[in-house]
């Protein structure tokens, strides 16, 4: 049976993962399966490193040269929240220059994004990619807006947990479960 919510745990580490499927059909890649990601409600935008998928190092390099060349591809700099201004600057002007391949903080815009919690599916337009990075996916903002969200203690699992449907799905479950966990 597939899900009508999402229904996440906070773990040890106070953060809210999950196992889900993805495809990003204008890659061509169409069954990503069992990826680990995490919900950051402080990251304007998912954010896809391209190596979490078992990619090589290299494929992903001529991945990015092929990005790199195309200028039908956004892209755009992504900073993380370490960066010194140094980097920043140091980056932007390589950005302006067109050295992509130069930049680790780079990020390529690609299409037709699905993912799949469970059977929770959520289709966008479009995800950033980047080929350098190893850390997290992020599941961001721009995803996560298009979904109620609650996060709270939950009066039946006695512990935080996430529970969120999108809003062009809401249905009965859901809000029984929101009654159930929360009492709203």
């Amino acid at each position: 049976m597939k899900n009508k919510y999402i229904l996440l745990e906070v773990n040890q580490r106070n953060e809210i993962r999950a196992d889900v499927n993805m495809a990003i059909k204008s890659m061509e890649l169409m069954q990503i399966e069992d990826m680990n990601v995490k919900i950051d409600t402080g990251c304007p935008y998912t954010s896809i490193p391209i190596l979490r998928f078992g990619i090589s190092k290299a494929k992903a390099q001529q991945m990015k040269q092929r990005d790199c060349a195309d200028n039908r591809i956004r892209k755009e700099i992504s900073f993380g929240v370490n960066d010194s201004k140094e980097k920043r600057d140091a980056d932007k002007e390589k950005f302006k220059a067109g050295k992509y391949m130069d930049l680790k903080s780079i990020t390529f815009q690609h299409g037709n994004f699905e993912i799949d919690f469970g059977g929770v599916c959520i289709n966008k337009d479009h995800v950033k990619v980047s080929y350098d990075r190893t850390g997290n996916i992020l599941i961001g903002m721009d995803l996560l807006s298009q979904m109620d969200i609650h996060i709270r203690k939950s009066k039946i699992l006695g512990k935080t947990v996430f529970i969120a449907c999108p809003y062009d799905n809401m249905n009965q479950e859901y809000l029984e479960a929101l009654n159930q966990h929360f009492d709203i």
